[in-house]
């Protein structure tokens, strides 16, 4: 009879003397095990025996979290300067850095540079760097950001400045989000990126804005690899005082008004026209994206599409542009909800193409809280452009965010449902 071999003599010493199972995992499934715990607990493994001694420092994955567990901002920088210290350069898939929630911000953002720089040196491939600071955000150094491995950069709570959104200091990053953070910038732009997703933003002045008007939507440059996009507005002073329908009201006393003409470019929309799935969500009162369609380049490759309030136009000529746009176009979903203002119309005139597209195609949901007199103007929409009737189903509309006036869901919304299958996946946070 054969002997037994090294591992299962170690397996069966394990089970009889009822040491933990996991000591007996090769170290790559160990290590992988320890990947999903915070680095402060996967460093604490070291004391379980002899074997797992050393198995820390070769985790794929740096996760400086949970950092309301140390005493303050002293205590986790401590750890984390020593945690990179012994580590050493080993490589990791996937790096996480949280800054310390406290009130003294000048010692917990005092070591984040080095911090993101020591991810960004081990390779990592997914990065997230989070402030959390109740007073202020962490001002992410220009030209902290060049990596040839990055692949998925996340952003949380951070103040970015004027030249920091030039992405092409990571050729390989495909996935960008940012969320609750200061945009301070007159370019976003990236050769590279294909999914984007910007939630909870704050823009501030940028080369659109020189007369310092706040809350400005930036100039998005175009990203020609972009795959999926989720964009929603908020808080956005690009509104007309008087609900022209496109802006341009002529009033220089109106907040919105002045100054939103950025020669013959769009704001928004030219920058997403590369994607194959877009959300565009806003207050029914802002105007970047009907202005946008006036001048309205081609989506030769969209096929989920999915709009909120901001398309109901008087003569539903904002919807109408984009479809003629949109070839392909498969899924749209209209999203309405009972918020609702009359614009004017004013003699807005969007791009329209040139020969009708065919909609026999097209299916469509329209999601609302009752079939009124809007609903009906968008069904005969619908019907006179060749949407079957056996094509559209009318859906009740998601409920608003709880103690929220936004006229819009706390979700990613709809198409998450419908891009499951798709070679690129839309992920929102």
């Amino acid at each position: 009879m054969s002997q037994p071999s090294e591992d299962s003599r170690t397996v069966r010493a394990a089970v009889e003397g009822s040491a933990d199972r996991l000591s007996t995992l090769p170290d790559g499934p160990l290590q992988q095990v320890l990947s999903f715990l915070p680095s402060r607990d996967a460093v604490r493994t070291c004391v379980l025996a002899r074997r797992w001694r050393n198995v820390w420092k070769s985790v794929p994955a740096v996760r400086i979290t949970d950092v309301s567990k140390f005493l303050n901002a002293g205590h986790l920088m401590s750890f984390v300067n020593d945690f990179f210290l012994f580590r050493g350069q080993c490589p990791a898939t996937e790096v996480e850095i949280n800054s310390y929630d406290g009130d003294d911000t000048y010692e917990a953002f005092m070591c984040m540079e080095w911090w993101v720089r020591y991810g960004l040196s081990c390779e990592a491939k997914v990065l997230r760097v989070r402030s959390n600071a109740d007073l202020e955000r962490w001002a992410l150094p220009d030209g902290l950001l060049i990596s040839n491995y990055l692949v998925q950069l996340e952003l949380f709570n951070l103040h970015l400045g004027t030249s920091f959104l030039d992405f092409s200091g990571c050729p390989a990053l495909e996935d960008l989000r940012m969320k609750g953070c200061e945009i301070v910038s007159k370019r976003i732009m990236s050769p590279s990126v294909r999914r984007l997703s910007i939630t909870y933003c704050w823009f501030g002045p940028s080369e659109r804005t020189q007369l310092s008007f706040p809350y400005r939507t930036p100039l998005l440059e175009i990203m020609p690899l972009l795959a999926s996009a989720f964009v929603r507005l908020h808080t956005c002073l690009d509104c007309c005082d008087k609900m022209y329908e496109t802006g341009n009201c002529g009033d220089s006393t109106c907040e919105g008004c002045p100054d939103s003409n950025y020669g013959n470019k769009t704001c928004l929309v030219e920058g997403l026209s590369a994607s194959t799935s877009l959300e565009l969500i806003s207050a029914q009162t802002e105007f970047i994206f009907r202005k946008d369609l006036m001048r309205c380049p081609e989506f030769p490759k969209l096929k989920n599409l999915l709009l909120n309030e901001w398309c109901l136009t008087p003569n539903l000529g904002a919807l109408d542009c984009f479809l003629q746009h949109a070839p392909v176009l498969e899924k749209l979903i209209l999203q309405f909800h009972e918020v609702h203002v009359d614009l004017v119309e004013n003699g807005a005139k969007y791009d329209m193409a040139t020969e009708p597209v065919a909609l026999e195609h097209l299916t469509v949901e329209v999601k609302c809280h009752e079939v009124d007199e809007r609903i009906s103007r968008i069904l005969d929409f619908l019907d006179c452009s060749g949407v079957p009737s056996g094509k559209i189903k009318i859906l009740p509309a998601p409920k608003l965010i709880k103690g929220s006036k936004a006229p819009w869901s706390s979700a990613s919304l709809f198409l998450k449902q419908y891009l499951i299958k798709m070679p690129q996946p839309y992920t929102h946070i």
